[in-house]
């Protein structure tokens, strides 16, 4: 019996491998970060001035072991809880109003100073029209007083150097944002004028 030979190309095991990849593999050293201790921390409200930290009413965020151990004991905060928050911003609120408030007070005054526009002022005259002393910040205060029913502190009134009679542009500060320009007229007050005569020979 005869046995049948394929032939061909010859036989070789290599050619069955797989196919390895030579591709290059990275190694970076493995580190491992130890994780440090979160510090917790807390809202306090001021309950007065303290060095460094704030002013009475602020709110600061503190290291809760700060807050226990110091700030608790010398009665320095409060812990900030919500109607604490609420509390606060309802005294903002106050306040913002009430400045408002203020400032439409002292706008509405200096316009009606506008409007009256003059204030008079009687004052003993001698020669030229020239008058006895000066007019002071007293008698312009007085004078709006009179007409107004209002007294404007002295300190917040500004008057020129007035030495005779005649029409005079003075100012009176109501309010940090608001400046009234007001005039201020200088009569002779005819029951008290003085008249100086030179000595006969």
């Amino acid at each position: 019996m005869q046995t049948s030979v394929l032939r061909g190309a010859p036989f070789s095991t290599g050619s069955m491998r797989p196919a390895v990849s030579k591709a290059h593999v990275s190694r970076s050293p493995l580190v491992v970060l130890a994780n440090k201790r979160v510090q917790k921390k807390t809202k306090v409200i001021l309950t007065k001035e303290f060095p460094g930290l704030g002013k009475e009413g602020e709110i600061k965020s503190v290291p809760v072991g700060y807050w226990r151990n110091f700030l608790l004991p010398s009665g320095v905060a409060k812990i900030a809880d919500s109607s604490i928050l609420e509390a606060i911003r309802k005294k903002k609120e106050d306040e913002i109003r009430k400045k408002m408030e203020e400032k439409a007070l002292a706008t509405a005054f200096s316009n009606a100073l506008a409007t009256i526009g003059k204030f008079m002022i009687k004052k003993r005259v001698g020669e030229k029209d020239q008058i006895y002393g000066s007019v002071t910040v007293k008698e312009v205060a007085d004078a709006i007083y009179q007409q107004t029913g209002r007294q404007i502190p002295e300190a917040d009134v500004t008057v020129p150097d007035i030495k005779a009679v005649g029409t005079y542009e003075c100012s009176a500060r109501l309010h940090p944002e608001v400046v009234a320009s007001f005039s201020v007229v200088i009569q002779r007050d005819k029951q008290i004028t003085i008249k100086t005569t030179s000595a006969k020979k």
